[in-house]
C-alpha cells in the first residue's frame, strides 16, 4: 500500500473530524436513536398489552374473571397484561381506535367471547396467551371483528395517509430546498428580484398539488382493495388534507433553513421523520407508551394528523370536533415557517 492511498485516507479522516455536525449525525446519531429506541421498546424487556372486558351482569360472578382482575401483575413469558373493565360500546370504541385490540366477554359457565380482529397478527397473538391461561376445560368463543371501521385496516389506512403526507412535505420540500443550497442555486436566485417568500410559499403550493394526487390514489386503492370507507365527509378529510400540508410544510421550512452539508440535512430529516413515525401510534397505538410520553405524544404533528384522519375515517367525526386539531397543525405550520424565513440561509 502506497503512501498517497494513506494521505488520502488521513485526509479524508481529518475533514470529516473537522466538520463536527457531520460527525453527529453520520456517527453519534444512528447510536443516539438505537439507544432511546432500544429503552423505549424494551420496558426491561417486559411487553404491555392492555386487554378491554365487558363488564356484564355475568361478570360479577365469573370466578376466572376474578382470578384474572387479581393477576394483572402477572407475566406471560415477556408479556404483562393490564385488564381495563368498560362496558360494551366504551370497549368497541377502544378496539377501533386502536387503544386496546381484544375484547373479553364474559359467559355463564366460566366460559369467555373473544372479541377481535383475526387479520392483526398482536390480537391473534393475545388470545391464544390469554387463553393459555385462563384454560379451565370449558370451551371460549371467538367472534371475528369485521364490522368496517373496526378493522385493523381500518386504523391503519388513516395513519398512512398522514404518514404519506408528512413524508412527501418534509423530504419534498426540506430536501429539495437543502439539494438548492449545496448546488449553489440558491445562491444565483437570491440575486433575482424574486420575493424570498413567494419561492417559499411556491414549493409549498407544488407539494401540495402532488400530495392531493398521492392521497386520492392511496384511498381509492384502500377503498377498491381493502373495502376502506370515510364515514365522516369528504369536506372534513379535505379540511385535514390542508391542514397537514400547511403544517408540514411550515416544518420543512424550517428544518431546510440552514443546513449546507448532505450528511447534516438528511439526518435532522431522518430524525424527525423517524422519531414520529415510530412515536406517533401508525402501526400501533401510542397509548401503549407510558402515560407520561403518551400525554406529550399525543400533541406531536404526526399524532394529531393521524388521529383527526381516523376519527373522521372510522368515527364520522365532523369538521367542529376535529377543529381542535386542526387549528394546532396550522398552528405549527405558520409559527415554522415564520421561523423558517427569518432564520433561512440564501447562500
Amino acid at each position: 500500500m502506497n503512501n498517497s492511498f494513506i494521505n488520502l485516507v488521513a485526509i479524508q479522516l481529518r475533514e470529516l473530524i473537522r466538520e463536527p455536525e457531520v460527525l453527529f449525525w453520520a456517527v453519534l446519531f444512528p447510536v443516539s436513536l438505537s439507544a432511546v429506541l432500544g429503552f423505549a421498546f424494551s420496558q426491561q424487556g417486559t411487553k404491555e398489552n392492555k386487554v378491554g372486558y365487558i363488564q356484564n351482569q355475568v361478570a360479577a360472578t365469573h370466578s376466572a374473571l376474578t382470578n384474572l382482575q387479581n393477576n394483572t401483575s402477572d407475566s406471560l413469558s415477556n408479556t404483562h397484561f393490564t385488564f381495563l373493565p368498560l362496558d360494551s360500546t366504551e370497549a368497541f370504541l377502544q378496539l377501533k381506535r386502536g387503544e386496546i385490540q381484544l375484547i373479553i366477554e364474559p359467559q355463564p359457565q366460566n366460559t369467555f367471547t373473544y372479541h377481535f380482529d383475526p387479520g392483526n397478527e398482536n390480537a391473534y397473538l393475545q388470545y391464544l396467551q390469554l387463553e393459555q391461561k385462563l384454560q379451565n376445560g370449558n370451551t371460549s368463543q371467538i367472534k371475528p371483528v369485521i364490522t368496517r371501521g373496526s378493522r385493523y385496516i381500518d386504523f391503519l389506512i388513516p395513519g398512512m395517509i398522514a404518514l404519506g403526507l408528512m413524508n412527501s412535505c418534509i423530504w419534498g420540500i426540506g430536501w429539495s430546498l437543502i439539494e438548492l443550497r449545496i448546488k449553489k442555486l440558491l445562491r444565483r436566485m437570491v440575486a433575482t428580484p424574486m420575493n424570498r417568500s413567494e419561492f417559499l410559499i411556491a414549493q409549498f403550493a407544488t407539494r401540495l398539488i402532488l400530495t392531493l394526487f398521492e392521497n386520492i390514489l392511496l384511498l381509492l386503492f384502500a377503498c377498491f382493495l381493502f373495502d376502506v370507507q370515510v364515514q365522516g365527509s369528504l369536506f372534513t378529510v379535505f379540511m385535514l388534507f390542508l391542514a397537514g400540508n400547511i403544517g408540514f410544510g411550515g416544518i420543512a421550512i424550517l428544518v431546510a433553513a440552514r443546513p449546507e452539508k448532505t450528511q447534516v440535512g438528511s439526518g435532522i430529516i431522518n430524525f424527525i421523520t423517524l422519531t414520529l413515525t415510530i412515536v406517533s401510534g401508525i402501526f400501533f397505538s401510542y397509548t401503549n407508551f407510558p402515560d407520561w410520553a403518551a400525554s406529550i405524544i399525543q400533541y406531536m404533528p404526526l399524532t394529531l394528523l393521524a388521529d383527526a384522519f381516523r376519527s373522521v375515517f372510522n368515527e364520522a367525526a365532523t369538521l367542529a370536533e376535529v377543529g381542535g386539531k386542526i387549528l394546532i397543525l396550522l398552528s405549527y405550520g405558520v409559527v415554522c415557517f415564520i421561523v423558517g424565513l427569518r432564520v433561512f440561509k440564501w447562500y
